[in-house]
């Protein structure tokens, strides 16, 4: 029989492994989002909408013979940008941006290929590119080069959109450049949105794949 001691003692060891797994979890979060993956040849390399980094390292893998083209996606232009378009001062778009630190890198430019339009989610960007290699049927594997936090989802997200297409072998990596830091994320300021931001989201991919 359960006695008032018993009971409170339940209670307060239930809780104390609760905080214990909890702070864990906050701890090890950056280490459980970031995926290190070894870069694979394929015949396109997807540049992610985001961080221009991603960019970057699509410049390394193209010179290492890791990816023969790069397709960079078109996202939608962010509200206080399209408010400074409204008043006519010129602000280059992300993909403009994306595109010159390709070329700058010496990609020759018949390399590079925009595609989608105003995408808002990795999920349009994995629909964009269903639509695309439709017409490229010479195309057989993809290298998604994002940032380290987003290979996870960003892997799940194009193997479930792009499932019809079973003959194309999907590749995710991270940039290396991203500056995300994994070991005490809670003290860098960008690290923590991202954490943040990157759970929220792969948390709503898990229960609305539309997300």
């Amino acid at each position: 029989m359960w006695t008032r001691r018993k009971i409170i003692t339940a209670v307060a060891t239930a809780c104390l492994i609760s905080f214990v797994l909890a702070m864990l979890c906050f701890v090890y979060a950056a280490s459980i989002l970031v995926v290190e993956t070894i870069p694979k040849q394929s015949d396109v390399g997807l540049v992610l909408a985001g961080d221009f980094s991603r960019a970057l390292y699509a410049s390394d893998l193209y010179h290492q013979g890791f990816i023969a083209k790069i397709w960079l996606s078109k996202p939608e232009r962010e509200r206080a940008l399209r408010q400074l378009d409204a008043v006519g001062v010129p602000f280059p778009r992300q993909e403009d941006i994306s595109r010159a630190v390709l070329l700058r890198k010496e990609v020759p430019d018949d390399r590079i290929e925009m595609f989608g339009r105003e995408v808002v989610s990795t999920i349009e960007e994995a629909r964009a590119v269903a639509e695309l290699l439709e017409q490229r049927p010479e195309v057989h594997s993809l290298l998604l080069i994002t940032s380290r936090f987003h290979v996870r989802r960003a892997e799940a997200i194009f193997r479930m959109v792009l499932r019809a297409h079973p003959y194309i072998d999907i590749h995710a990596v991270g940039t290396p450049y991203d500056g995300f830091i994994v070991d005490q994320w809670w003290k860098d300021r960008d690290s923590a949105r991202q954490v943040v931001l990157e759970t929220a989201k792969l948390l709503l991919f898990w229960v609305n794949t539309d997300f």
